[in-house]
């Protein structure tokens, strides 16, 4: 019975004076796997959520922007990149989109910005 488990080795102890060995990531996988809300940027392809109620800035893709934005009421959109953005309107608003917003998850107006 003894000869099953031949590949597994047997746990060492470590002597009581030795802590741990913990390594810091500086810019390792962390850097690559993790990305902050406030630090997310709007690429092509992307959609941005202002809303007017808690004054929040979501990027989402365009998936989830399209199944955030449903139900909703659109009365305008813009469209383009950066600073470079054309405005399609109905009603002069400030924030002429009314749905959910990703970040409060509370109905209100918001301004969606679609990348292109």
């Amino acid at each position: 019975m003894t000869g099953e488990f031949d590949r597994v080795k047997p746990r060492t102890s470590r002597p009581s004076g030795q802590a741990a060995v913990v390594s810091h990531d500086a810019q390792g996988k962390r850097a690559l796997f993790s990305s902050a809300p406030d630090e997310a940027s709007t690429g092509l392809g992307t959609a941005e959520v202002e809303c007017s109620r808690c004054n929040e800035r979501t990027v989402l893709t365009l998936g989830k922007a399209l199944r955030a934005a449903l139900p909703s009421l659109h009365l305008g959109v813009r469209l383009g990149h950066g600073e470079d953005v054309c405005v399609f309107t109905v009603l002069k608003r400030d924030y002429p989109t009314y749905m959910r917003c990703p970040a409060c998850h509370r109905p209100s107006w918001v301004r969606l910005t679609i990348s292109v």
